[in-house]
């Protein structure tokens, strides 16, 4: 089987979210399953990034003017057998078969500043890419939940395929910050209630003497300062990312809103004391072992984070050698499993 990937308009160099993703499923499939050969679809902004694949890049003026009937054109003549597209810029009807994946469905979800007409002119859409596609691929069940609620589509059509975690994660790294310190992972969105979190910290800090660490690439709830005691940190490499898990005192996971989970599980294969919300896949991958929280009150997210501070060593010791061991059941040849089991529906 040949798949054709589409990743014109990926961002390369941010190490998270959908390129995480994408670069961690695609060198796994391509390990466990060689005799299926992947053609990556590439733009001039990633297609160095991605040295080693069999590529085609697709590039001049206008570059994403009918992007996705070029894409499907390139994809035909490699003789692509299937389409593996996000879900974003999957086309509405094509030729070939096409699995679509999401890594959740936020941009689809209601927003208040946008009119009712032109969310329903969206979705309209966005459920017509889904009903042509021959599967769709998502991180959780949260999310294939979510394909029923926002778009009619049917639980069986989307095929669940929980994202993994490096082993770098359980080895021992070194620290290269000042501790003591509390962590924070991914890209600053509004769902992430980081201002939130921003109020916690402002009146934790007079208690103890922990540093805030930020990590993840910026977004539109980027603030313009910080402030003292917050060190800001954009991407850096999976070994230093997972020695900021290991040494910190507690991660904390404040968002309204997660499809996947992965920076809880992260932290837990890390060997970190998590404090999260409940929200979307969160509860679904960490099961029990995290404190929890109510996200939308700063009272209760400053207790969960006390709690983990004034847990007894016994206790720590047991939720996190509980959370090494639910974490390591999430990898990345899983992942890639399921993924592949969607290609074969088409």
């Amino acid at each position: 089987m040949i798949v054709a990937v589409n990743l014109v308009g990926l961002k390369a160099g941010c190490g998270g979210g959908a390129e995480h993703y994408i670069r961690n499923v695609l060198a796994t499939m391509r390990a466990v399953q060689p005799d299926t050969r992947f053609v990556l679809i590439t733009c001039p902004d990633n297609h160095d990034s991605f040295e080693g694949w069999d590529r085609e890049c697709l590039s001049g003026a206008g570059l994403f003017a009918g992007m996705e009937s070029r894409v499907e054109r390139a994809a035909r003549q490699r003789n692509a057998d299937v389409l593996f597209a996000p879900l974003e810029s999957a086309p509405v009807k094509s030729s070939m078969p096409v699995v679509v994946f999401a890594l959740d469905l936020y941009a689809w979800e209601e927003d208040a500043e946008e009119s009712a007409r032109k969310r329903a002119a969206r979705i309209k859409t966005v459920k017509r890419v889904c009903e042509n596609a021959a599967a769709i691929v998502a991180p959780s069940g949260f999310v294939q939940r979510k394909y029923l609620e926002l778009l009619g589509i049917p639980l069986n059509k989307v095929v669940v395929a929980p994202l993994g975690v490096s082993d770098v994660f359980a080895k021992p790294q070194t620290c290269f910050i000042q501790k003591p310190y509390f962590l924070v992972v991914g890209a600053t969105r509004v769902y992430r209630n980081l201002k939130r979190l921003r109020e916690v910290f402002d009146i934790l800090k007079d208690d103890f003497p922990h540093g805030l660490v930020v990590v993840g690439q910026p977004a539109e709830a980027e603030p313009p300062d910080w402030g003292p005691r917050v060190m800001r940190i954009e991407s850096c490499p999976a070994a230093h990312l997972a020695g900021l898990y290991q040494h910190c005192d507690v991660f904390i996971q404040p968002s309204l809103y997660e499809g996947s989970g992965v920076t809880v599980l992260e932290a837990m294969r890390s060997g970190a004391p998590v404090v999260t919300s409940r929200t979307g896949g969160i509860a679904e991958v960490a099961g029990d072992t995290p404190i929890y929280f109510n996200p939308e009150s700063t009272h209760s997210i400053i207790a969960g984070i006390r709690w983990a501070l004034d847990e007894q060593p016994e206790q720590r010791q047991a939720r996190v050698r509980y959370g090494r061991q639910a974490a390591s059941e999430y990898t990345w040849e899983r992942c890639a499993w399921k993924t592949l089991s969607a290609f074969k529906r088409s």
